[in-house]
């Protein structure tokens, strides 16, 4: 919800007569959200595989790239042969190159170029190819672990963690040779914030013992936090990778106390907000269609009218309940009928 808001305020203009303070805000909750996803999804994909491993003595790779596939793949064909559609209707442009960036989910290397009419429609696929880089190194590093009996995976994530700060600081001193996109989209600098939620759900009952407490306290602190970094200014570069990692593990603790103290937090169990979670992955990305500027369409939009709202909810349960759930519906028959695979 963050993210489509800060689309729709932000650069398809939906309210043109808001100040620029609140731009500034819209943006903010937007990259914030962006990584809340990120925590969660490490955090719930590791809880899973943990989870597995427990009940049925190990990880099966086959299982869990089976369950990925008919998960994210069958609803993003969908998303991409109605843009290409649409590009040979002539109502958008989007360059073939970017089609096939995305297709191979490589849109977070800084490929697009600067985000414009050729490449918004598909632009947003950068976070999408983060998560499945991610799981293409953290599952069968998790294998290992469990086969060996062994517990390196602590010291393997911390490097990890490591090495995106390492990689963040030298993409920023290259800034002026490279397109910026490069560097925020990066894939090394988004881990951070899955490797926290890896984290967290590795160590789950220490963090809770000793950091999530049912005080308020907790989640105003880390929000104060997570408000007041972006206005630390310039500052030393080993200071701005220990203010990265507090925001990445800040993001993670705060996620992890509203999991912990659901009781504190009754709106995440309205209807609609429940909805718009489990259509989430749907509206993610259906909303890009309809959160364009102007110049983006040939001669078409509603992007900048209450239509958009309506269109993107529209898309987004058709998706859902006709691609996603008869998909998820799919790989678990085939789960049931060829078993889990090989561990």
């Amino acid at each position: 919800m963050f993210v489509v808001l800060h689309h729709l305020m932000n650069f398809a203009g939906f309210f043109p007569k808001v100040s620029p303070a609140v731009h500034l805000i819209a943006a903010a909750l937007g990259e914030g959200g962006v990584h809340i996803f990120f925590v969660i999804s490490g955090f719930i994909i590791t809880t899973l595989l943990l989870r597995e491993a427990k009940t049925k003595g190990g990880v099966s790779l086959t299982f869990f790239y089976r369950r990925r596939f008919f998960r994210i793949v069958p609803p993003y064909a969908v998303y991409l042969i109605v843009l290409f559609l649409l590009c040979q209707l002539g109502y958008i442009y989007v360059k073939p190159i970017n089609f096939l960036w995305s297709s191979f989910f490589l849109g977070n290397l800084g490929l697009f170029g600067k985000i414009g009419p050729s490449n918004w429609f598909v632009s947003h696929t950068w976070s999408l190819s983060v998560e499945e880089q991610y799981y293409l190194i953290l599952p069968p590093i998790m294998v290992l672990v469990f086969r060996l009996r062994r517990k390196p995976i602590n010291i393997l994530l911390i490097g990890l963690f490591v090495l995106c700060m390492v990689a963040n600081k030298l993409a920023k001193e290259a800034s002026a040779h490279i397109h910026p996109s490069l560097i925020s989209l990066t894939a090394l600098y988004s881990f951070r914030y899955i490797i926290v939620g890896v984290m967290l759900a590795l160590h789950k009952d220490f963090v809770i013992k000793t950091l999530v407490k049912k005080s308020l306290l907790i989640p105003v602190s880390l929000i104060g936090i997570l408000l007041a970094l972006p206005f630390a200014g310039h500052v030393p570069a080993t200071v701005s990778l220990l203010f990265a990692s507090i925001e990445a593990m800040s993001y993670g603790v705060l996620v992890l106390w509203f999991v912990e103290n659901p009781e504190k937090c009754g709106m995440l169990r309205w209807g609609w907000v429940q909805w718009v979670g489990s259509c989430s992955y749907s509206i993610y990305l259906w909303q890009q269609l309809f959160t364009a500027a102007p110049d983006a369409y040939k001669g078409w939009t509603i992007a900048q009218s209450p239509f958009a709202i309506v269109a993107i909810l529209t898309c987004s349960a058709l998706s859902y309940y006709f691609i996603e759930l008869p998909s998820i519906r799919l790989s678990r028959s085939f789960t049931q009928k060829f078993g889990q695979g090989l561990h």
